[in-house]
């Protein structure tokens, strides 16, 4: 789901289920927190799956409606009782009746747009990360406020103490639970001993239910731009070379930890999913071994940072946010990837349009 449409499902739904009224807030108390609901499927299987609306405009402003917990479990448990025609009807006269009561001053609500704090903690990773590439993955609470959580609870520090870390490629390790500590923010585990080597990572759960994943790439990028100059110098020049093979397996292990963490400590219906690399101008991504002809590589970046964000909900298949974003970040790089892995499950390798 992308950013603005949920800002706009937000500010014109006027903080109520569509249905009774009752008020909603996304600030995480699972009594009163609102529900983004489908008014068609984002599958075939589910309900109202089988209307002709394309799945390409699933995720878009007109499919959705903001709900109270009882008002979506129950259209879309008696689907049957609550056509596609009824809910557009019903959320159209609930967006008129929340302009009239607004122009009369009877309704107000806090709007819901994290952006301003999206910014806040880019700036903290640019300044964190010193140069070297990074990437970060993140998830943002829709509207943050402090407080949300515990986080020295105990079933926040079991969860991040059993994490597990992409390794140098071939390996998994788990993250070693002494550098587990509370911070001003909440609570970290952070590795930042070997960083002139490349290596570190710091996992973050903020207070207010916003948690990250950051991990360098620096010590991967050193050792292939090395081998990719000393073959291919005149191809290479000075950029620097990103291994596709690892980054994939970074992005994959950040979204699978995240996906834990949300899982297990956070309350949250939907929340703002960001995956950034940093540092990255003048790098291309290494995609494989092309002979004779040479290797396959994307093509150089103009930016210091790539970035992908949007919504997601609690229940987002993790393969399906997967396909996505790496996709994604291989366009940035000029290539392109129509499969994630094979049949074997390995990477696919991306290709030139």
């Amino acid at each position: 789901m992308r950013i603005k449409d949920i800002k706009l499902l937000w500010g014109r739904s006027g903080n109520r289920c569509a249905i009774c009224k009752i008020e909603l807030s996304p600030d995480g108390s699972a009594e009163t927190i609102g529900e983004i609901a489908y008014i068609v499927s984002r599958t075939k299987e589910g309900p109202r799956g089988n209307d002709a609306l394309p799945l390409a405009k699933r995720d878009d402003y007109s499919n959705l409606m903001l709900l109270c917990p009882n008002h979506h479990s129950e259209i879309d448990k008696l689907a049957d009782s609550w056509p596609s025609s009824k809910l557009h009807q019903i959320k159209e006269d609930h967006e008129k009746w929340v302009s009239e009561q607004l122009e009369h001053g009877v309704l107000s609500f806090k709007p819901v747009d994290n952006s301003e704090y999206l910014e806040k903690i880019y700036d903290a990773w640019v300044s964190f990360s010193k140069s070297q590439i990074w990437v970060v993955a993140s998830l943002t609470p829709l509207r943050v406020d402090d407080d949300s959580i515990d986080p020295l609870d105990d079933a926040i520090i079991e969860t991040l103490n059993s994490i597990h870390l992409p390794g140098n490629g071939f390996r998994e390790s788990y993250i070693n639970k002494y550098d587990t500590r509370p911070d001003e923010n909440g609570i970290t585990n952070i590795r930042t001993k070997y960083l002139e080597k490349g290596d570190g990572h710091k996992i973050l759960i903020f207070r207010n239910g916003h948690c990250e994943f950051l991990f360098c790439l620096e010590g991967s990028i050193n050792s292939i731009t090395e081998y990719a100059k000393n073959r291919e110098p005149d191809k290479i020049g000075s950029s620097r070379i990103i291994k596709y093979t690892y980054l994939a397996l970074v992005i994959t292990k950040q979204l699978e930890t995240l996906k834990i963490i949300w899982t297990k400590c956070l309350q949250f219906k939907n929340m703002t999913l960001t995956i950034t690399i940093l540092n990255t101008r003048n790098s291309m991504l290494y995609s494989r071994e092309r002979d004779p002809r040479g290797a396959l590589y994307g093509y150089p970046v103009q930016t210091d940072r790539l970035q992908y964000c949007f919504i997601v909900d609690r229940y987002s298949e993790l393969d399906h946010l997967i396909d996505i974003i790496l996709k994604r970040f291989v366009n940035y790089f000029g290539l392109v990837l129509h499969n994630i892995l094979d049949h074997n499950g390995k990477f696919v390798r991306p290709e030139k349009l």
